[in-house]
């Protein structure tokens, strides 16, 4: 160590004061928890992060629905869902012969157990069901759980049963079944290719 390391006694004694006078103004103190959070702040503006993981891609399933089961260590959904929901779906897919698992899958893509979810189209609930849609399958009031369900399972199967394929099923259930028997299978939107790749994924994830 050299002597001009040592910090001389008037440093000391200045350093001292201008201590003394911060701790009169405790608001000029700046508190540990302020300095973590603005040090990991500034630390992740540095990491080279991708910009944008939206466009990852994700395994693709093998199908049809319901027989297919792929064992993995995935988590069905890391958002909490009241369990009556849940129970509902069981119950009402199980009763109208459809997996629940797949019912599971198109909640979560349509609302993500919303109840009161309203989409910009002006689709309605659990399964996002169109005022026509609603009123076609009976569903008096499309924000009432069970109604809800009940009547989107049943369009569901009825797709199901019209197209005879899960992917063009989930397809007609975002697009409408015109828009898949006049490019006979999924349609090139954007957003229905999204649409059944996502419900693809889910339905692992809750068959897991």
């Amino acid at each position: 160590m050299r002597l001009s390391d040592i910090p001389s006694v008037s440093s000391v004694l200045n350093r001292m004061e201008s201590l003394s006078k911060l701790s009169e103004n405790p608001k000029s103190l700046v508190s540990f928890p302020d300095v973590l959070e603005r040090e990991w702040n500034r630390s992740r503006s540095q990491e080279n992060l991708p910009a944008n993981t939206s466009n990852l891609k994700t395994d693709e399933i093998s199908l049809p629905f319901p027989e297919f089961v792929q064992k993995q260590n995935l988590q069905p959904n890391q958002t909490q869902k009241p369990a009556d929901i849940l129970d509902t779906i069981e119950s009402i897919a199980k009763s109208q012969g459809m997996d629940p698992n797949l019912v599971k899958a198109m909640v979560k893509a349509e609302s993500g157990f919303k109840t009161k979810a309203v989409s910009p189209k002006g689709a309605m609930g659990l399964m996002q069901l169109m005022p026509e849609t609603a009123e076609s399958l009976g569903v008096a009031d499309p924000f009432n759980p069970e109604e809800n369900i009940e009547g989107g399972v049943k369009f569901l199967k009825g797709l199901m049963k019209e197209f005879k394929d899960p992917e063009k099923a989930i397809a007609a259930y975002n697009a409408g079944p015109g828009a898949v028997k006049r490019y006979k299978g999924i349609p090139p939107y954007e957003e229905t290719q999204k649409y059944v790749n996502k419900v693809k994924r889910f339905y692992k994830d809750f068959s897991s």
